[in-house]
């Protein structure tokens, strides 16, 4: 199985308690308008994947917790993405405003082609 996130990286609120009068979004990444976590949430990925950031790999077990608040207030607990020890939110987080394309994989697959792979 393997998933794909394509378009502009935008921020939103980790702890998803966000102020949506002044544009915040939920989510700690956004891809293409989609927030990745959300997206991964109902993912059946078991045991390690790929992670492809760009040009860059990462391989490890998949981490996925959803970030939740009180209020904006008293935050409790952001969200978290990780592939073995790389924290993925923190490396998305440097392409904010950019274009990217993100691949997360249990099987091989080639981050670098042009075409979309097929969603199983």
């Amino acid at each position: 199985m393997h998933l794909m996130f394509k378009g502009l990286v935008e921020l939103g609120d980790p702890f998803r308690v966000s102020d949506y009068e002044n544009g915040e979004k939920d989510g700690a990444i956004i891809i293409g308008g989609v927030d990745v976590i959300n997206a991964l949430k109902g993912s059946e990925f078991n045991g390690k994947v790929t992670v492809g950031v760009m040009d860059e790999t990462f391989d490890g077990d998949l981490f996925i917790e959803t970030g939740w608040g009180y209020s904006e207030w008293t935050p409790v607990d952001p969200v978290k993405l990780c592939v073995g020890s790389h924290d993925i939110i923190n490396i998305v987080s440097r392409y904010e405003g950019q274009s990217i394309k993100l691949v997360i994989s249990d099987e091989p697959i080639d981050i670098l082609a042009d075409s979309d792979p097929e969603k199983r």
